[in-house]
Order: C-alpha cells, then sequence, then structure tokens
C-alpha cells in the first residue's frame, strides 16, 4: 500500500458529472474514487458542475440538453475558480470523466489530471466509426473534448485499448498513457473471494418467475450503438432452439417488436424477460444464478459487467476484441470478433453450448479462475494507482 503522507496536506477535488445528465456509471465511479481516498485519510470533495439554469428543465437531451450546457461550460469555470481560491493548502483536480476535459483550460495553473473512459465519441466524430454518424454539433462538442485532453497535465486510461487510442489521437507523452483499470466496487470483491459452487443457486423470485427446471442466459445494457444488443438476440435464437430449458433475461430496454422478428425470435418472447431499475444486490443475485452473461459488445471503454458477472461465478461470453478480450477470463467463451459475418451466429451460439455443456469438475475449475481474476479488480488498487499519479502531479520537478 502506497504511503500517503505527503498528500496528507493537499485537498483532491473530484469533478464531477453534471447530475442531471444522469450519467450513473460516471457517478458510480466517482462515488468510488471519494470512498477509496476517504479510507485512505485523504481530504477529498466531489465538485459536480452547478445546477443553475439546469433548474429549468435539464435533460441528457433536446432543449434541456442546452439548459446544461449553459451551466457546464458558461458557469462552472466561474464556480471551479472561486472553489479552488476557498483550498487552503495544495490541492488537485481529478476530472473524472474525459467528457469533461473542456475544463482543462481553466486548470493550467493548477495541478490536475483526467481520467479517460473511452475516445468512442472522438473516433465518431472523426468519421472512425461508420455505424455512429455524429451531427455538426456533435462534431464541434468532441472537438472541444479533444482540445482539452490535449491541454491535459495527465490522462489515466481505464483499459490499454483507450490507452492507444489516446496514443493516437491526443499524445504520445508519458503523461498521458498512464493506465488505471476500473475497480469494481466492494460487495462484488466479496462475491469474489466466495467458494466455487457450480450447484445453481436459487433463482432469484422476487426478480422474475420461470419455469420448473428453466435456466437462463442474461444481458445487461442499453441501446447505444456500440452494445451490439442484436447479437443477443441472434444468440439466443439459436441456442434456444437447441436447449428449450434456456430463457433469456434482458437487465435494460425491451427490444422493438421488428428486431424480434428481424432475428426470428417472434415464437421465443415468452421466454424473454425484462427488468429495469434493480438494485445492486438483486443484480448480484441475478449474476449468481444465471448461467451465461451474453455481453457481445462491438467495444466498449471497460465493460463491468464482465467483472462484475465473473466476480459472482457467472461466465461470460464476449467478442475477441480488446479490452473485452482482456477481461474475460475464460479464453473458450471468447467469440469470433466479426458479429457482421452472417455465419457468426451460428458458430458463437455453438461455442456458448459448448461451455453450458462442460461437466461440473470443468465448470468449476472455471468458476474458481474467473473469481480469482475478478477478485484482482479492487478499489485499493486502483486508488495506489491514483494516489502515484497524484503524488508526481504535487512534484515539481516531475518529468512525468
Amino acid at each position: 500500500m502506497i504511503n500517503v503522507e505527503p498528500l496528507r496536506s493537499a485537498t483532491i477535488l473530484l469533478l464531477g458529472n453534471y447530475l442531471p445528465d444522469g450519467q450513473r456509471s460516471m457517478q458510480r465511479f466517482t462515488h468510488l474514487l471519494a470512498e477509496g481516498l476517504t479510507a485512505r485519510g485523504i481530504s477529498v470533495e466531489i465538485f459536480p458542475p452547478p445546477v443553475v439554469v439546469g433548474k429549468l428543465g435539464a435533460k441528457g437531451h433536446g432543449f434541456g440538453k442546452w439548459l446544461g450546457y449553459v451551466d457546464k461550460y458558461l458557469l462552472l469555470p466561474f464556480f471551479l475558480r472561486s472553489k479552488l481560491r476557498s483550498i487552503s493548502g495544495p490541492s488537485i483536480v481529478h476530472i473524472c470523466d474525459h467528457s469533461n476535459a473542456p475544463y482543462t483550460r481553466w486548470l493550467a495553473n493548477t495541478p490536475h489530471l483526467v481520467t479517460c473512459h473511452d475516445l468512442l465519441a472522438v473516433r465518431s466524430a472523426l468519421g472512425e466509426v461508420e455505424l455512429n454518424p455524429v451531427s455538426i454539433t456533435g462534431k464541434q462538442q468532441q472537438a472541444m473534448i479533444l482540445r482539452g485532453l490535449k491541454r491535459s497535465a495527465c490522462i489515466a486510461s481505464v483499459s490499454g485499448a483507450t490507452r492507444d487510442d489516446v496514443a493516437r489521437l491526443v499524445g504520445q507523452q508519458t503523461r498521458l498513457l498512464h493506465v488505471i483499470p476500473n475497480a469494481l466496487d466492494d460487495a462484488f470483491i466479496q462475491e469474489s473471494k466466495k467458494p466455487s459452487d457450480v450447484v445453481a443457486p436459487k433463482l432469484p423470485e422476487d426478480l422474475l418467475q420461470l419455469p420448473e427446471g428453466a435456466k437462463y442466459l442474461m444481458h445487461i445494457g442499453g441501446e447505444k450503438w456500440y452494445k451490439n444488443r442484436a447479437a443477443v438476440l441472434a444468440l439466443f435464437s439459436k441456442m434456444a432452439r437447441a436447449d428449450h430449458s434456456l430463457h433469456l433475461v434482458i437487465v435494460g430496454p425491451r427490444f422493438s417488436d421488428e428486431r424480434i422478428q428481424e432475428y426470428a425470435c417472434s415464437d421465443l418472447t415468452g421466454r424473454i424477460h425484462y427488468l429495469t431499475g434493480i438494485s445492486d444486490a438483486q443484480l448480484r443475485a441475478l449474476y449468481t444464478a444465471a448461467e451465461l452473461l451474453l455481453f457481445p459488445s462491438w467495444i466498449e471503454g471497460f465493460g463491468w459487467p464482465i467483472l462484475e458477472a465473473q466476480a459472482c461465478g457467472c461466465p461470460v461470453a464476449t467478442l475477441d476484441r480488446a479490452p473485452m478480450n482482456e477481461l474475460n477470463a475464460i479464453q473458450r467463451l471468447k467469440l469470433g470478433a466479426n458479429a457482421a459475418d452472417s455465419s457468426w451466429a451460428e458458430a458463437a451460439a455453438a461455442q456458448c453450448l459448448g461451455y453450458l455443456q462442460l461437466d461440473a469438475p470443468e465448470k468449476q475449475r472455471a468458476q474458481a479462475e474467473m473469481k480469482e481474476f475478478a477478485s484482482h479488480y479492487s478499489n485499493e488498487s486502483a486508488i495506489d494507482a491514483y494516489l502515484a499519479l497524484y503524488q508526481e502531479l504535487l512534484t515539481p520537478e516531475s518529468e512525468s
């Protein structure tokens, strides 16, 4: 564990996300940081952009988004400067989400770092991602974010894949190329330390009712283009016909009727179940009782659910692409990378079914392997890495 004495007199200001945007994963990341730093005796404060004009109805879309822009881009600089003046002693501003990188413009004389979760939106704005066209205003915003990243004193990427994008699009200076993986919260770490047991746990009946003898696959995620949700239906369509006991539990929005028909799942709708608004404890229960998590994202900045599921003993099927394959402990569940190929679903479904048909000792060994793997992604490890960067930022002679 790193020596924190040099940081005792400093204040870490965690510049969080605008609350009306409702970015739950970024809020979770920020609060995990705050909890970990506080536990080390470090003075820390979460500082989100103020909600002033946004009180009139800021939202993550439409006219409400423009109200939010007033708070985030016009008012925040004044509030931030005032906040920094009020802090006695040294301070470090940690921009917890790279989408707030434009704020580096006002931090030239303040030690600061940015956590970069992914550059998917920046890459899309540059025309690198055909699946995700970007509007003119969107391109302008992403250009502003990219300029902010290029001004950054330090960048920590959450995966090697994101770091590679930073090196290519932002800069190759050492100070921009740190990698600090995201952490699981302590409840998942505790799950990862429980003994492996392939005896099927009791289904969380408070969440779903399944026929006797039924088993379920899971998927968790929204409708963003990179989640590749169509592949979930393609897989389930093949697997459900080979194993009539299989159901599919979706933690997220419903599939449209058109998408259900497109992937020949109309006769399987009675075996597809949807859940939303569940608690973290309920999510852990779902993972624990699931046969397999289907997570065929084209790309992710990190991929928290891959680790969460494995911590609970649930294997995960991912595409064999970074960073998802880096987080998947089970080699045989890394599916072909070209999910757009017409023959992909057949081969990938056979791969998944092959895993489900393993005997109990093999599954138990795999479960122990994935739990051990997930246990290394603790908040304590992430905090150690960030504290080391904070110390570098406060050392004048540092040339990182």
